[in-house]
């Protein structure tokens, strides 16, 4: 109740008050003038039909003329009143909302409580289809869970906001690379960030590769359990990346070069690698949970289950799927548990050497499932 009290008090403060008294004060300082005047002329008028006469005046209507020269020159002095002293009040009053419309502070406020939300680091020239693609692979996702972060041009910036179908989107202008610009996006209680870098023509690709490896350090800081994307365009900060274990490592320019290498030897390969990203038909690999109901089970048991009962292909299976330091200590935890001193030796080895998102595609039909196992399906999107 007091930080709503506090907010009040912040807004009226917008208003402008001490301006719209001091104008009030000169109008009745007027209507004091002219009263006394048309009384020391001997014209009895009650001095509230002069405040309603001139507050009349001061809103546009026709002036009522006295006899009384000095009350005319007076009058006169109303009429200039009436047109700055109205339209200064107006005009803060106006502004004061606007300014609570504007106010960057009144924005941050609102993200420091965001939690669950996608965070998208970084500009590309396709942002828009980029956003569009996100919430229609997340259908519980709203426009309002997405927090941008990039220092664009503001006319570009509030292009994109402007538009009918991403009315809501939240914006942070400021650098990615900063802990503190971070911290006003409330990264410690983001579920996703999407580090995309910036797509300039007069950025060098290292540099951009730089910015987003340092921004996944820091996020990867903030936030152990974050699930964190980084694109980059070269192969360097590609492994420096991986050696962070950092969750999902997008290097576009090897996804192109396999692709034009293996469309010189298979013909139509590109339109089967659009297929499987999905073309529209919404028919696409997707990744789903795999139940622990389904722990020690065949890979052949769940194929058919998959085929028979969703009408879904079963292409493979991602083997400890999840954030890396999230399923160590989940792991860590069941081994405390045991009682084997042999069995415990043997899980802190395999945390070791564990490797989170190990895809295993075409398995047996013999393969056992384990724990924290994705299913790669094709199929529509669930």
């Amino acid at each position: 109740m007091r930080k709503k009290w506090n907010r009040i008090k912040e807004f009226i403060k917008l208003f402008r008050l001490d301006m719209i008294f001091m104008i009030l004060g000169l109008y009745f300082l007027l209507c004091v003038s002219i009263y006394l005047i048309m009384r020391l002329e001997g014209m009895p008028v009650p001095f509230w039909d002069v405040v309603v006469f001139n507050l009349l005046t001061v809103t546009g209507n026709d002036y009522v003329f006295v006899d009384s020269p000095w009350a005319r020159i007076i009058g006169v002095f109303m009429l200039i009143f009436a047109m700055f002293g109205l339209s200064s009040i107006t005009g803060y009053v106006s502004s004061a909302f606007v300014a609570r419309r504007l106010n960057p502070e009144r924005g941050v406020k609102k993200m420091q409580g965001m939690k669950n939300h996608i965070i998208i680091c970084g500009w590309k020239n396709d942002l828009k289809g980029l956003i569009q693609g996100i919430l229609r692979k997340n259908r519980n996702l709203s426009v309002s869970d997405i927090i941008l972060i990039n220092n664009m041009d503001e006319v570009k910036m509030q292009a994109l906001r402007d538009d009918d179908e991403l009315k809501g989107l939240n914006y942070l202008r400021g650098d990615f690379t900063e802990e503190q610009t971070l911290m006003k996006a409330n990264t410690k209680y983001a579920s996703k960030v999407l580090i995309v870098g910036e797509s300039q023509d007069n950025l060098d690709d290292e540099l951009v590769d730089s910015r987003v490896f340092v921004c996944a350090l820091l996020i990867s800081k903030m936030n152990p359990s974050c699930h964190i994307c980084a694109e980059i365009k070269t192969e360097r900060y590609k492994n420096y990346l991986e050696s962070q274990h950092c969750a999902e490592v997008v290097f576009v320019e090897g996804y192109t070069r396999y692709i034009l290498s293996t469309s010189t030897n298979y013909s139509g390969m590109s339109k089967v690698m659009s297929s499987f990203l999905d073309d529209g038909d919404g028919i696409s690999v997707q990744i789903a949970p795999i139940d622990d109901s389904w722990v020690g089970k065949s890979f052949g048991e769940l194929f058919n289950w998959y085929k028979k009962e969703q009408n879904i292909l079963l292409l493979g299976v991602l083997e400890n799927m999840g954030v890396e330091k999230e399923l160590k200590h989940q792991i860590l935890s069941e081994a405390q548990k045991s009682t084997n001193y042999g069995e415990i030796i043997q899980n802190l080895k395999s945390v070791k050497t564990m490797e989170t998102n190990r895809p295993h595609l075409n398995p047996g039909d013999d393969y056992i499932l384990g724990k924290n196992m994705g299913a790669i399906i094709l199929g529509v999107e669930i």
